[in-house]
């Protein structure tokens, strides 16, 4: 390896593996909270955002076990930089839609979640770091 080749690849650890699964599960919790809220203060199952806010639930229920399932086997170029970005994104969408009671927010929210979590599947820092910072800025942060 050259010197000036900062770029160093490893695999996620185990505890990095279940730390996404259980932010992308808390987060699909939150979804599925701000679905339920909208259903009681009147929103019919049937309006095309709460079927939107159902399927994003299942989309991020899926990534959460896809992550339980693949610990220790997803590599990525710079891991601890992708994991802590990851980190930040999850945490900042978890904290807003659990306050959130618009529904097209969290629609909006919950999606670029999804985005994030197809972003992780290519291992490309660069998406992962878009990403991210798509789903923090999302969430109603400055980054």
């Amino acid at each position: 390896m050259k010197s000036s080749d900062t770029s160093m690849t490893s695999t996620l650890t185990d505890d990095q593996m279940q730390t996404l699964a259980q932010s992308f599960h808390d987060i699909a919790f939150e979804v599925g909270q701000v679905r339920l809220n909208a259903i009681s203060a009147g929103s019919k199952l049937t309006d095309p955002s709460i079927v939107q806010l159902q399927g994003n639930v299942f989309s991020l229920m899926n990534t959460a076990t896809n992550f339980a399932l693949k610990a220790a086997n997803l590599t990525l170029a710079n891991a601890d930089e992708a994991v802590s970005e990851i980190t930040l994104a999850t945490k900042a969408a978890d904290d807003a839609l659990d306050k959130l009671k618009d529904v097209d927010k969290a629609v909006q929210i919950a999606s670029s979640v999804i985005v994030l979590a197809m972003a992780i599947s290519t291992k490309d820092l660069g998406q992962i770091a878009t990403a991210a910072k798509s789903v923090v800025t999302t969430a109603g942060l400055s980054v």
